[in-house]
């Protein structure tokens, strides 16, 4: 595995989420660490270090303003990028749709729930959907593969199956070595609740792995 220039930093709220993604990030060559610990978050960490940082859905918004201004102060040339969802591969598809780009020719249709991929030329190609099952205070990631395998250069429609939920659904699609992370199903009602909420305290999460 090469090793990536890229030195990204999750902060959220959800401990499994969080070592999670740093785990499949370092995998793939990142550097890459996490925290949970939103007041003492500029002392845990050399911010004129890190490239990326993403903001998990839970981190409240007055924080992530604060802490978007206080990182940029110490770090002008970082970079932020909001996730999409608390699920840990849909957080690492974000970094390295950020990192490499994304496909090119690949369209949502929501009404229809399909995706029109289009290819100049043969290539590998996998879809796979992604949500979660919110039990407090961890939800629980849930995903299927909708498809995996070699397409011919052409416009290919491939339909969304019945299993993706069609609230807080995401979907992921690579071609080849890049990848983008999509939406494709609405926020829950129960989310937008509980968002609104108090939230029961989080295991206390902060990764201080070496930089890559």
């Amino acid at each position: 595995m090469p090793v990536r220039t890229e030195r990204v930093l999750i902060v959220g709220r959800s401990a499994s989420v969080l070592l999670d993604a740093v785990a499949m990030l370092r995998d793939r060559g990142y550097g890459a660490n996490a925290s949970n610990q939103f007041d003492t978050l500029l002392n845990d960490y050399d911010l004129g270090e890190v490239d990326l940082v993403v903001f998990g859905g839970m981190v409240p918004p007055a924080t992530k303003e604060r802490l978007r201004t206080d990182i940029h102060e110490l770090n002008p040339r970082v970079s932020f990028l909001q996730g999409l969802g608390g699920i840990a591969p849909l957080v690492v598809a974000q970094v390295e749709e950020y990192a490499g780009g994304a496909p090119s020719g690949v369209e949502y249709d929501p009404s229809a729930r399909l995706f029109r991929i289009a290819l100049g030329d043969a290539a590998p190609v996998k879809v796979e959907g992604l949500w979660a099952t919110f039990v407090p205070p961890e939800p629980v990631a849930q995903s299927v593969l909708i498809l995996d395998g070699e397409l011919a250069a052409g416009v290919h429609q491939i339909a969304i199956p019945d299993d993706v939920p069609r609230q807080g659904s995401y979907a992921t699609v690579r071609i080849g070595e890049r990848v983008s992370a999509l939406q494709i199903g609405e926020t829950p009602r129960s989310v937008k609740r509980l968002a609104a909420q108090p939230l029961p305290a989080p295991r206390p999460v902060t990764t201080h792995y070496p930089w890559q």
